[in-house]
């Protein structure tokens, strides 16, 4: 069994081809099917954001393994126009192991140490598994990511000050705006990150409005914020009043076409108008920055814009790096156990053995027993390790499917540190 971490992210991909790559969660399920079912994989889960598109998977054989970014490739960019396949970047085993951490952790997002990683990267365990697509192994290695993200937030500084694409956007909109108390800024759509900025704005004095494609999210934010929805197709009656336009949807379709952002420009008379947009797929054609008095920002340049503001994290990356590696091993150990109980209970009976004989000996040095008894003893010691080693072992052998048993086995039992001395020390 191969475990694999394979896909692209704003490190080895421009936002044209991450878009082409993007699946939205309504997609995800048939998606993660379609791979265990018709490409010979064993398990995979999918992790969609605006900066990255990942498929983590397992393969039963070392030759699919590496044959996994080839199919992906043609999967997502079948006639080959976007250059997926250029920029994926695959990795395997311990690699995969230690990449799958860093995600969750936010080591490895545009925002370092961003809080909204870890909630994206638990999303796409749970749609895996209503998919039905994992089994022990990979359930098992994002289970420890989901924990070892959360050891790194809690016992670093990593995620002090900005930590959301939101809230980037929100301090995006100061630098851009001054102070936005009385600016009137639009936000179309009305999912997590669109909340956050609502928030943000909100509470800065910014005046609102609501742009949805209909649904009652946007009413319900808007109600949240003190305004009213308009609707996308009424954006016309508003624009002229705008400051600032951000868009963040999950459409496959641009929201504002070159052509919407004309109109709308004319009926401003052209006075300046900025739009960011941080979606993947893209909302609004690139070409609508090249209208007269429209300065666009989309996500990649958003991203260096706000890159000096990140020095204070990347002060807490070694910390968080540590608590990393040190998780990767014992992970690994496990999956390579995965198939056969038989390594861990050999390494359970043999501590237990190795503890059962130094006090023995230790213990003959303290007594007068005479052969016989010492023979009676050695044989009572050996009765009562069997005895107590009884449930754990079968245990095991129940839950030989779900690696992580072996796990808390070996970390309960020691079973990869040094066995003890025969002298007791």
């Amino acid at each position: 069994m191969e475990l694999i971490a394979c896909g692209l992210t704003f490190h080895s991909a421009p936002l044209a081809v991450r878009e082409q790559a993007a699946v939205p969660n309504g997609q995800a399920r048939t998606t993660l099917r379609f791979l265990v079912g018709h490409s010979g994989l064993r398990e995979a889960a999918v992790l969609s954001t605006c900066n990255r598109t990942e498929f983590y998977l397992t393969a039963p054989t070392e030759g699919l393994a590496r044959e996994v970014a080839e199919r992906l490739a043609r999967y997502l960019d079948p006639l080959g126009n976007h250059g997926v396949a250029d920029h994926l970047v695959a990795r395997t085993g311990a690699d995969a192991v230690h990449h799958m951490f860093r995600v969750a952790g936010g080591l490895d997002s545009m925002v370092v140490g961003e809080a909204q990683i870890l909630g994206q990267f638990k999303q796409a365990h749970r749609i895996a598994r209503e998919a039905g697509t994992l089994e022990g192994a990979l359930d098992f290695v994002m289970k420890r990511a989901t924990s070892v993200g959360k050891r790194v937030r809690t016992e670093t500084g990593i995620g002090q000050g900005v930590a959301s694409i939101g809230e980037l956007a929100v301090s995006w909109a100061r630098q851009t705006l001054g102070d936005v108390a009385g600016r009137s800024v639009m936000l179309i759509g009305a999912g997590e990150v669109t909340a956050v900025i609502a928030r943000r704005l909100a509470g800065q004095g910014a005046r609102l409005f609501i742009a949805s494609r209909g649904g009652v999210s946007a009413e319900a934010l808007a109600g949240e914020v003190g305004t009213a929805a308009v609707a996308v197709a009424r954006v016309d009656d508003v624009v002229t009043d705008l400051d600032l336009v951000i868009s963040s949807t999950d459409s496959a379709t641009p929201v504002l076409t070159t052509r919407d952002v004309k109109r709308l420009m004319a009926r401003r008379r052209q006075r300046p108008l900025a739009i960011l947009d941080i979606a993947v797929p893209r909302d609004v054609e690139p070409a609508a920055g090249q209208v007269d008095g429209v300065v666009l920002t989309d996500l990649d340049a958003l991203g260096a814009v706000m890159e000096r503001n990140l020095a204070g994290r990347r002060q807490q990356l070694p910390a968080a790096e540590q608590i990393i590696s040190a998780e990767v091993g014992p992970t690994v150990a496990v999956l390579q156990e995965r198939d056969a109980t038989g390594p861990t209970i050999r390494a359970l009976v043999e501590r237990a053995e190795a503890i059962r004989s130094a006090e023995l000996k230790r213990s003959r040095g303290l007594s007068a027993l005479d052969a016989a008894a010492l023979e009676q003893v050695d044989a009572l010691t050996r009765s009562l390790v069997r005895k107590l080693l009884h449930a754990p072992i079968a245990h095991l052998k129940e839950q030989a499917g779900d690696p992580q048993t072996a796990l808390l086995l070996r970390d309960a039992f020691d079973l990869d540190e040094a066995p003890p001395s025969s002298s007791g020390r």
